[in-house]
């Protein structure tokens, strides 16, 4: 899984809180016992000047000595504990208590990632992805093939199938492309008339990749260029943690942009828009579009520079069919 720096830091910030709060409540616990139980303080300071002596015979040599500080201490250790449970405490009650007991919550064992910092990684792609609440809905487990037509009558001539045929070869396409995209380095442009399952089907890809492990941001062309114009013109006011998105966006492993079209165009968005596809392509990372323009409108609108680039390392997938809003 690919992320960025900001994340990476917010990461290793979240276990360091994780730490220092199992830390926090270990004392508060060891406040409580101390004064329910002065005698175990007592016991607590007895042991710490044995282990100090035992340091000392162990630089110098002195097994023997070592040996029996050492047995000192296990018994003051079991006195201690008896002391806690006999009033009602387990024995452990003083430690630190750490939410992943493999890794101290320090999120590593050795050099290696604990399985506890994978699922931080992987619960933080979700919520920043932009889809956490949607993709649960909006899956290829959930995808409803039967909506699409297969009567003979809604045949497309230019594609020569039934909007059930072509959906049943598309949903094999986007499949294929979730599974597989960041190996081969492919992206989509998925376009079509409104409300024939676009923006559910670029969250099907979405759900699959982010389930997969890989990082992945969702953004409305709206929403977008929202974000891109408050960086751009308004950069002192940046809220810092938006930073993880508009980095994300030459960084992420799938940047998914929906809607494609519905924006005010402009020169900025024109020059944006290429800036992000560009980049994306030269740094070997895929994207998916979906737009209710056809590829002459988009060529249209934004012109040749953006539509080349399209045309040259974009499949295009079209949808035809009813607006399916009308049959749910």
């Amino acid at each position: 899984m690919k992320l960025s720096n900001y994340q990476y830091d917010r990461l290793i910030q979240l276990f360091d809180e994780r730490r220092m709060k199992a830390r926090y409540d270990a004392e508060k616990r060891l406040k409580e016992i101390y004064e329910k139980f002065p005698y175990a303080k007592e016991l607590d300071e007895r042991m710490a000047s044995e282990s100090i002596d035992a340091g000392r015979a162990a630089l110098e040599g002195n097994t023997e000595k070592l040996e029996n500080l050492s047995l000192r201490i296990d018994e003051l250790k079991s006195e201690r504990d008896r002391l806690l449970i006999s009033g009602g405490y387990e024995a452990d009650y003083t430690e630190e208590h750490f939410r992943c007991e493999s890794c101290k919550d320090t999120g590593f064992i050795g050099n290696e990632p604990c399985g506890c910092f994978k699922t931080a990684m992987t619960e933080m792609v979700f919520e920043e992805s932009n889809l956490k609440d949607v993709i649960d809905k909006e899956n290829f487990n959930t995808f409803r093939l039967d909506l699409y037509s297969d009567d003979p009558e809604d045949y497309d001539k230019e594609l020569k199938c039934t909007p059930y045929k072509n959906m049943t070869q598309v949903l094999f396409k986007a499949k294929l492309f979730a599974e597989n995209f960041s190996e081969e380095k492919r992206n989509l442009l998925i376009y079509g008339n409104t409300g024939l399952g676009k923006t559910f089907l670029t969250n099907c890809i979405a759900s699959k990749a982010l389930t997969n492990g890989h990082t992945v941001l969702y953004y409305t062309t709206f929403g977008l260029f929202d974000l891109l114009s408050k960086y751009s013109f308004k950069y002192e006011d940046f809220p810092k943690e938006e930073f993880v998105y508009r980095e994300g966006l030459l960084t992420c492993e799938l940047l998914i942009i929906d809607d494609l079209g519905t924006e005010l165009t402009s020169s900025f968005t024109t020059t944006q828009l290429y800036s992000i596809i560009n980049e994306r392509l030269l740094n070997g990372l895929s994207t998916v579009i979906s737009t209710n323009l056809t590829p002459a409108q988009i060529d249209g609108r934004y012109g040749e520079r953006i539509f080349s680039r399209l045309s040259k390392d974009y499949d295009f997938i079209k949808l035809i069919g009813r607006d399916l809003r009308t049959m749910i």
